[in-house]
């Protein structure tokens, strides 16, 4: 393929890409993709000289700085600082990893980290401000990312989102407000919802209940997974709902009240410390016991497998679980090789937003690299429509929503006696099938 023509891609150029198992636009390194084939661009032009000796001296383009300074903002304290943790880590393994062979057409990446839960618009706007930061990437929480979402024009620096979820990001701050200055790197919310009724629809039950936090992304999650379903299986029923705040940590009123119907399977959208917690209380109180089913859309994050470790429950049908990535799909030799890479600097299993953060940064490198400018108007029409080979698999950044368009599939936790529960039976539906789609009506 031509440096040109793997720039940009349509949505019918990456269907066919897709469909048919083309990932050509990687390239043949350990690092694995760009989109071009060189890290440094050169520019040649042959000389002939007496006796037929012909001599190519290039010319290295170089950005006109030494150093790209990106902005990490995650959770860095409190009960959900883990997430801040695993953000972290992708980004300096990425940095340090491109730092390593040259930097970014000459220029290294320097890294600063602010914690979001400290007022996340003081920290966003001091990032530019005083940190003077290029780019910005992470971002954790729906409700922190709509913050800064809503004063980006002013930042004027392009926000690459690496986890906070909310379908209203792209859909409308960015295709229906025109913020260009946001892209997504992460699964959205349909991931969490539309995906999970791929996974209910084939399980030989009809009456679900839910438990899901009392904000955004558990009400959006809830409504997603029970319209979808609903048009796949009109025969099912849904019997029970529970909204827990967030922070809570008593989920026993909740379980009870749920298992008080005649509910036989449960979907939730819980995650981090208070999954841990609900999944130890459902054991307790022999959930596991009545519901035949539970989907648990983000419960493969790997703070989760750890903690549960060889106690995490597996109903009848199966104890069906996902996340933003899974780190071990797809099974291609870029994965295997970032996984074994992050292992051996970190010592766990990477987690979604390790790797999703992790290819944020390699984003800002191959755009840059195609721009050779930091100019975010050039920026972002190299991102725009650009195909990536990333450890999560092929990522399409959809120009009408800058939302970044790959699969990650749901497994069944099984426990094989390995470090953590792994997962079995894993299915996966092509991104374009449950991804919402502009116009969003």
């Amino acid at each position: 393929m031509s440096k040109d023509s793997s720039k940009k891609v349509s949505r019918r150029d990456f269907l066919k890409l897709t469909g048919a198992g083309v990932i050509g636009l990687a390239v043949g390194s350990v690092l694995g993709w760009t989109l071009k084939p060189a890290e440094l661009r050169e520019v040649t032009s042959t000389v002939t000289i007496p006796r037929e000796v012909t001599i190519t001296p290039s010319v290295v383009r170089k950005l006109p700085k030494d150093t790209i300074k990106i902005g990490v903002l995650g959770i860095r304290s409190g009960l959900w600082a883990t997430y801040g943790e695993f953000i972290e880590q992708g980004a300096r393994m990425a940095a340090e990893e491109i730092n390593a062979r040259g930097g970014v057409l000459g220029a290294k990446i320097e890294l600063t980290f602010r914690d979001e839960q400290a007022d996340v618009v003081k920290q966003a706007r001091e990032l530019v401000d005083v940190e003077k930061v290029d780019f910005i990437v992470g971002i954790d929480s729906s409700g922190n990312v709509m913050k800064v979402g809503g004063i980006i024009d002013e930042l004027g620096k392009i926000l690459i989102v690496t986890h906070a979820a909310t379908h209203r990001l792209t859909e409308e701050l960015v295709y229906k407000q025109g913020k260009k200055l946001i892209f997504r790197s992460s699964v959205p919310v349909y991931q969490d919802g539309i995906l999970a009724a791929y996974i209910a629809k084939d399980l030989p039950v009809k009456k679900w209940v839910g438990i899901n936090g009392d904000y955004e992304f558990g009400r959006v999650s809830w409504e997603l997974f029970t319209k979808t379903l609903k048009s796949f299986r009109p025969d099912v029923e849904f019997v029970g709902e529970q909204w827990p705040k967030f922070g809570t940590q008593d989920f026993k009123p909740f379980i009870s009240a749920l298992l008080g119907t005649d509910g036989e399977a449960l979907y939730t959208s819980i995650w981090a410390i208070e999954l841990i917690t609900l999944q130890r209380q459902m054991i307790e109180m022999g959930a596991y016991k009545k519901f035949r089913a539970v989907i648990s859309s983000l419960g493969y994050s790997m703070d989760v497998a750890y903690a549960l470790g060889k106690d995490y429950p597996t109903a009848e049908l199966g104890t069906w679980v996902s996340g933003r990535y899974i780190w071990l799909y797809p099974p291609t030799d870029l994965n295997k090789s970032f996984v074994d890479r992050f292992r051996s600097k970190y010592g766990k299993y990477p987690a979604y937003s390790s790797e999703t953060t992790y290819s944020a940064i390699y984003m800002i490198k191959a755009a840059v690299e195609q721009a050779e400018s930091l100019d975010p108007d050039k920026v972002i029409k190299t991102l725009e429509g650009m195909v990536l080979m990333t450890p999560a698999g092929v990522r399409w950044i959809r120009p009408e929503d800058h939302q970044a368009i790959y699969e990650v599939p749901y497994g069944r936790i099984v426990h094989k006696g390995a470090e953590i529960p792994l997962l079995e039976d894993l299915k996966a539906v092509p991104a374009h099938m449950y991804y919402k789609t502009p116009p969003f009506t």
